[in-house]
């Protein structure tokens, strides 16, 4: 009976928000494709850092 109300309910909300939450999910997807390059490049700066850093303490 439970699983019956929700799938009832996921067609009324659906229908009554759903272009709100097809909204909402394209933002926060945004969100996390931006946050995911921020974090890719926030590795990358540190890999830099970490071989300039190698390569001046190497030389002679």
């Amino acid at each position: 009976m439970k699983g019956v109300q929700v799938d009832i309910l996921k067609a009324k909300i659906q229908k009554a928000w759903g272009q709100k939450m097809d909204k909402a999910a394209d933002a926060v997807l945004d969100a996390m494709g931006v946050q995911w390059q921020s974090m890719l490049a926030q590795a990358k700066a540190k890999g830099d850092l970490q071989e300039k850093l190698r390569a001046l303490w190497s030389e002679k």
